[in-house]
């Protein structure tokens, strides 16, 4: 069964449902407006346009191809992207350890290396940042194969991808791939359940255990030791899950003049200008301001695309990303396919919060396995063609 509109619409409407669910039995600052539920809604209607306008080109979550090189192909790719990502994260490690000084406790490294990427002083160097960034295609290669192949070597690659990303998100102690992590399989159990019929509370339990991890950042960086730490951290997880709506409804009565070129939607890319031209200061994940509302500077994918193209722009730009998307898909053989499948997951499911392309490493990525679909198009399928 191929992923159509049903899949961001089911989406958008569950976090908007869980949202007022929130605010009506929790005391909350702030309301969730009409308004701000319906440009909530812009991005995903983006989305779900796409889908329906390209549903020739399906995207899968299951492979149903019976391709020996395709299913070849998915592997080489994930046994070398994972163990290349993660060498290169023992390596960075070395290479912080090696540059850190005056820490005299976990708190401090880690609380150091924080506030060191806020103030765009990150101690790890662009050409060790950017190659980190694959590990997120190699969780979503790995977790293909997974799929596609449930043998010992796939387990032990998915597991050696989520252990990946968990490191990369310590170089910053942030949250953001663990999250991305815990969304993608979350997506997958959903499907799974819904479509194919499988027990839904086994890898539930697993995905919670997963989820324990995504807050072990925060826990190092800001030294939690009493319980009464430990329950401000449960409700900060509360409201990490379901703020957005109502600080994306506070941004909409405050909302800037529109940019117009890019500025945080193609964050990365104006970043790297940045460095070659001067005239262009270089601007943080983190360096808009905190909302009046929660205290946090994350205000949906719409929050982010508002900001640079106005009301329009959070319908066109997910459309044009969820095309490029299926496009790249419907090149790819189905095992591959399936790994950009579990991207866009991710991404759609991240909308609730934040427009993950923002981040350098969700953009490699994704860069990352578009060219795997274009060299297994135009060079594996070619040898195969000329061996036939």
């Amino acid at each position: 069964m191929p992923v159509d509109w049903k899949l961001p619409a089911s989406i958008c409407l569950i976090y908007t449902s869980s949202c007022c669910l929130f605010e009506a039995f929790f005391s909350v600052p702030g309301t969730i407006s009409l308004k701000g539920i319906l440009v909530f809604t812009l991005p995903y209607l983006g989305m779900a346009l796409a889908l329906n306008c390209f549903r020739h080109r399906f995207l899968f979550f299951d492979n149903f191809s019976n391709s020996s090189s395709g299913i070849m192909f998915l592997r080489k790719s994930t046994i070398s992207s994972v163990y290349i990502s993660f060498f290169l994260q023992l390596f960075t490690w070395f290479y912080i350890i090696a540059n850190t000084k005056n820490f005299h406790n976990a708190k401090e490294f880690f609380f150091g290396l924080r506030m060191a990427s806020v103030h765009l002083k990150s101690i790890v160097p662009i050409w060790l940042s950017y190659p980190n960034g694959l590990c997120f295609a190699s969780f979503c290669l790995a977790l293909a194969l997974f799929r596609c192949k449930k043998t010992n070597l796939s387990i032990f690659l998915l597991a050696i991808s989520v252990l990946t990303i968990f490191l990369n998100d310590l170089q910053t102690s942030a949250r953001a791939g663990m999250a991305f992590v815990v969304f993608v399989f979350l997506v997958s159990l959903i499907w799974d359940w819904r479509v194919n019929g499988r027990k839904l509370l086994p890898p539930l339990i697993a995905i919670f255990g997963v989820s324990i991890f995504t807050q072990l950042p925060k826990v190092l960086r800001d030294g939690y030791q009493s319980l009464d730490q430990f329950f401000g951290l449960f409700e900060g997880v509360l409201r990490y899950c379901f703020a957005y709506l109502n600080a994306l409804s506070e941004l909409l009565q405050r909302l800037p003049e529109p940019n117009w070129i890019g500025q945080r939607s193609f964050l990365p890319i104006f970043n790297l200008f940045a460095r070659l031209d001067s005239s262009l200061t270089r601007s943080a994940i983190h360096s808009i301001e905190n909302s009046n509302v929660w205290g946090y500077n994350n205000y949906t994918m719409s929050g982010e695309i508002i900001r640079d193209f106005s009301y329009v722009g959070c319908l066109i730009l997910p459309f044009l990303i969820s095309s490029l998307v299926i496009l790249f898909a419907s090149i790819s053989s189905g095992p591959l396919g399936i790994s950009i499948t579990l991207f866009f997951s991710g991404w759609i499911t991240y909308a609730c919060i934040t427009n993950i392309l923002m981040l350098g490493g969700f953009l490699v990525s994704l860069i990352f396995l578009f060219g795997l679909a274009l060299f297994e198009r135009v060079y594996i399928r070619q040898d195969l063609s000329m061996l036939s």
